[in-house]
């Protein structure tokens, strides 16, 4: 660990400690690939096809579900929070697995809607078991909340996934914002780690 209590790289060692983490802040440039290499770190040794619950501001949830399936594997049940703000929701999908697939949409900026929506996420992939949760992004959540209203939103996640036992991975540009910023939001976390 570094002096500022961030893990460094993402070495074995560093596996090994992010798999004992409940909930973890991402040190992270953007990027859809580094990212689905932390997520499939993430759940090596985990479970072998862990029920996923994804939030993201930016991507595609088709996309992102075809690279989830692609690169980190099929999971059995598969649920995405899209706060985009595009209103273009997809329908429930049954992969060919056999492994469902369903999309729930939210504005950006409506954080009781969106909150609401993460907790029926939560709720319905619990009973599946292997519960892994990825927020891309606190980055992206700050374009549009300040700091303490994010603060609150971003602990209400994080007690959802104490709550109902899962591992999740939440993403942030450090160059994107004041050390300040960064500082403040790492507090809510049981883990930090910063990848190059």
């Amino acid at each position: 660990m570094s002096r500022s209590g961030t893990q460094q790289g993402v070495g074995s060692r560093d596996d090994e400690r992010s798999r004992s983490s409940k909930a973890e802040l991402v040190l992270t440039p953007p990027g859809p690939e580094r990212r689905t290499t932390v997520k499939r770190q993430a759940v090596a040794g985990y479970v072998e096809h862990p029920t996923v619950v994804e939030f993201t501001y930016d991507t595609d949830p088709v996309a992102l579900h075809e690279r989830w399936r692609a690169e980190v594997g099929a999971p059995p049940c598969h649920l995405i929070v899209d706060a985009s703000g595009t209103g273009e929701i997809p329908g429930p999908r049954v992969a060919a697995d056999g492994g469902s697939f369903a999309v729930e949409g939210a504005h950006p900026q409506d954080l009781t809607g969106l909150c609401m929506k993460w907790q029926d996420a939560l709720a319905e992939a619990r009973g599946q078991g292997g519960l892994f949760v990825a927020f891309d992004s606190v980055t992206a959540l700050l374009q549009y909340v300040d700091l303490s209203v994010a603060y609150r939103f971003l602990h209400t996640l994080v007690t959802g996934v104490h709550r109902v036992g899962a591992r999740a991975q939440f993403y942030l540009d450090p160059k994107a914002h004041e050390d300040q910023t960064v500082s403040t939001v790492q507090g809510l976390f049981d883990a930090v780690r910063r990848v190059n």
